[in-house]
This record gives structure tokens, sequence and C-alpha cells, in this order.
């Protein structure tokens, strides 16, 4: 694919511009944190603003069920945008089930469910991972069984984002006819979601628990490969996006950082050391928006290369956030050594997200594998 035509459009300028603006206003570093004591996790009257005002709860939802019917190019805008303040609320959960639900092609479903997501009054979650957080490995960790009843499904997934509030699960699981995709209603009998600690205290995931739950298959049984592969493509696109924004916050605090510290009677920014890691920092930015925005585009376009883009996107922008939230860490010098200090929650959401994803010798293995074909 040619490397023309990746600039922002007039109306991506228009939704990242705002997006900001209702972020600057409504998130600040105080009001984060106190979301995050929340049992949500979030602000639930920021996601309806996000939701009503910006109709951000259906950027992919096609028109003709009230969203804005956009695609991966303008989603990954918004992400870059939400991983610059760490946005903690069910949008990348949500536009995960709305990818994977499109994916399964099941016309009944999307009447039901689609209008609802863009109204923003459920959010939605994929189930996939294993409990090594592993999506390729888990095809077997739920199975369906259908009876007089109907389908119900037996087992357990992992690292389930936004999967405590949640209101549709989509759940891939094994059927007699192969890996199927089904959907459950959130209070089921034999659902549960419990969520757990982990390293990123500003991303909630969850230990979803199936016991006979009932579900309804979505599609044709058997024929689930193609949604769960489109949620995964979704998730690298979202990972590279939300690290690009990261890098972003931590470039431009340690410049400002630089800027009105003294050390020794002298301004800090003058030390040559402090303008290199500020230099790399930039670099860093800059070559993980291109990724990000590359394997986004690729993706609208249907690009032969676009899942080659994604895995190399979330390889390199993983190893950059981290890379960088490390500098910024030891760059912030005396602050940076207070866990209470912002630079220390975006160190715990590069490395968690990078392991949301896969690990980056599980990427590089399947880039081998795609350079191979």
């Amino acid at each position: 694919m040619a490397t023309d035509g990746l600039a922002l459009t007039s109306d991506e300028r228009d939704l990242q511009s705002a997006l900001r603006a209702m972020l600057a206003g409504e998130l600040s570093s105080a009001g984060l944190r106190a979301a995050l004591e929340t049992d949500a996790g979030y602000r639930p009257e920021l996601w309806s603003a996000l939701a009503s005002d910006l109709g951000l709860a259906g950027l992919a939802v096609p028109e003709e069920f009230g969203g804005l019917g956009l695609g991966p190019a303008e989603a990954a805008v918004v992400l870059e945008d939400l991983g610059r303040v760490l946005y903690p609320g069910p949008f990348l959960a949500t536009w995960l089930a709305t990818t994977a639900l499109l994916a399964t092609g099941d016309a009944a479903a999307h009447q039901r469910w689609l209008p609802r997501i863009a109204e923003g009054t459920i959010a939605g979650c994929v189930a996939v991972a294993d409990k090594a957080g592993s999506w390729g490995q888990a095809a077997d960790a739920v199975r369906a069984r259908h009876d007089e009843r109907g389908w119900r499904l037996d087992g357990a997934r992992w690292f389930v984002i936004a999967g405590h509030v949640a209101d549709v699960i989509l759940v891939p699981a094994v059927t007699d006819s192969g890996l199927s995709v089904f959907l459950v209603e959130r209070g089921a009998d034999g659902f549960s979601a419990e969520p757990v600690s982990v390293l990123d205290l500003t991303r909630k995931v969850a230990i979803v628990n199936l016991d006979g739950a009932p579900a309804t298959l979505l599609g044709r049984e058997g024929g689930g490969q193609a949604a769960v592969e489109a949620a995964e493509h979704a998730l690298l696109l979202a990972c590279a996006a939300e690290a690009a924004g990261g890098i972003g916050w931590c470039l431009d605090a340690c410049v400002d950082y630089a800027k009105t510290r003294t050390q020794f009677g002298r301004p800090i920014g003058g030390f040559q050391a402090v303008a290199h890691a500020c230099v790399d920092m930039l670099a860093h930015h800059q070559s993980s928006s291109a990724a990000a925005r590359y394997a986004a585009v690729a993706t609208a376009r249907g690009a032969p290369d676009a899942l080659l883009a994604a895995r190399v996107a979330a390889l390199r922008t993983g190893e950059a956030y981290r890379t960088v939230t490390e500098a910024a860490i030891h760059l912030l010098g005396g602050i940076g050594f207070t866990w209470e200090h912002d630079a220390h929650l975006y160190y715990r959401r590069a490395w968690s997200s990078q392991q949301l994803t896969a690990t980056p010798q599980a990427h590089r293995a399947a880039i081998a594998e795609l350079v191979r074909l």
C-alpha cells in the first residue's frame, strides 16, 4: 500500500478537536484517580456524554442502525486521544464487541443490539483470552452444548476488558461443528464476572465464568473464526493507537518539566542528556503514531498488508511505550519515584497493554508467519 493519504482528514481533525475539548474539561488527573476508586472504574456521566454528544458508542455501528458508520481509521484517532489521557471507560470494549458482532453477519442480532449500542444505553465486550492471556490458544476454554432449552456455555475467560460492566458479552466457544460465537446477556443464570487486580490501574478487567449460562448463537455454528480474528485485529490497532497517545503524554510532560525545573541554579533543560532524552521520546512518538496510523488506514482500505501492519504496529508501539515510560520516570527525577505521580499510571498501562495483545516474542512469530505466506 502506498504511504500517501495518511494525514488526518478534515472530519478526523474535527472529531479529534471535539474529543480533546471534552476530555480536557471532564477528565483531569484528579478526576481520573477519583473514577478509578469506584466499582465501575470510570465516570458513567462522562461515558454518556461521549456516547451521546460525540456518538462514540456507535462509532463503528452502521448508520442504518443509528451509528456513525465510521471505520478503523477514525477509531484509531479516537483511541490515540483516549490513550493520551488513560481514559478508563468502556469505549474500547464496546468497539471490539461491535466489530465482532458485525463480523458474525447475524442480521437479527444486528437489528436487536446495534441500535442500543449506538445509543450508548448498553456496553459490550468480547471474552476470548485464556488464563495465560492468549487469544490464539483459548479456543476450547469454553464449550457450548445444545439441549431443549437452547444453547448453554461452560468454561471461563480471563482478562476481559470491562467484563464487570458490559451488558452483552461475545464469547467464542467450541461446538461439535467447531469454533462459534455466542452472545451472553449480563445477569443471565450461570454467568458471573469477577473483577481482578492487574498492573494497570486504569483499565479494569474481569474473569468471566460460565456455568451453563444461556447464550444466543451468532451467525453460523462453526463459523466463528472470522469474528474472533476481526476482534483481535481491532485490538492490535487499538493498543497501537493508545500507545502512541500515551507516548505523546510522556513527551509533553517531560518537555514541560525540563522547561520549569532547575538544577544547581541552572535550567535543567540546558543539560544535553535531558535534551537528548526528549529528542528520543519525540522520535518514538513520531514512529509510533506513523505505525499506528498506517495500520489503521491499511485496515480501512482492506489492503493486503493490513494484518501484517497491525502486528508490526502493536509490536513497535508496545516496545516504544515501555521504553518511553521508563525514560520518563527516570527523567522526572524525584517526583518520578513517587508512586502517586501520573507517570506511573502510564508505566503500568504500557506494560499491561503489551500483554493484552501478545508478548513481543509472540508478535515476532506471528509476523514471521505472515511474511512467509
